[in-house]
């Protein structure tokens, strides 16, 4: 395994991946090295493999040859936001973010403080006894988002996180990501 480089938040090395032998290659020889502190864009065609990279990133997927390292000081300070909205229908708003909270190792004083801060900046439903399964797929993709955030992590890789947001919002979720990165954080 190479070392990884200086400053790296993320290093991919000649990274090879398909869905099955007969499949052709979704990620072939992707070389990437993103720096801490930094937001870092994926581009491409619809397709191109941008989502897959993304699942290897936190571990969904594992690739076929290369190497990934994720340099980041304990697993729970990766957030991750798939692209696919993956919340507990059945649950409330406010039970989904507490559930989430806790997974994280959070007390619940600072989950209730960071969820108003987030709910404000997203701006969430304000009747967090709403189902999620409820909400339509702009206010779900928010509100997973705002769960990716709650634990403040030192990497976040977002899939579309402005998907489905008004360009307002947009502005809004970017301006905030761009601030994580001024402290520190890692956006990808």
């Amino acid at each position: 395994m190479e070392p990884t480089p200086p400053g790296a938040a993320v290093s991919v090395r000649s990274v090879y991946k398909r869905y099955s032998k007969a499949s052709p290659w979704i990620l072939k020889g992707i070389n990437l090295t993103v720096e801490k502190s930094t937001i870092y864009g994926l581009l491409g065609a619809s397709g191109c493999g941008k989502t897959t990279l993304l699942q290897c990133l936190v571990g969904r997927h594992f690739v076929d040859y290369g190497q990934i390292q994720v340099c980041i000081d304990e697993k729970k300070l990766l957030g991750h936001m798939p692209q696919q909205v993956a919340l507990y229908t059945e649950f409330s708003i406010a039970e989904v973010v507490r559930y989430f909270g806790y997974l994280y190792g959070m007390a619940a004083r600072d989950i209730h403080r960071k969820y108003r801060y987030l709910s404000k900046l997203l701006n969430l439903p304000q009747n967090d006894e709403q189902l999620c399964g409820d909400l339509s797929g702009g206010q779900q993709r928010r509100v997973s988002l705002a769960i990716t955030l709650l634990h403040d992590p030192q990497l976040l890789i977002l899939d579309e996180p402005t998907a489905g947001t008004d360009p307002v919002l947009s502005s809004i979720i970017w301006t905030h990501l761009i601030e994580l990165s001024n402290q520190g954080k890692t956006v990808i």
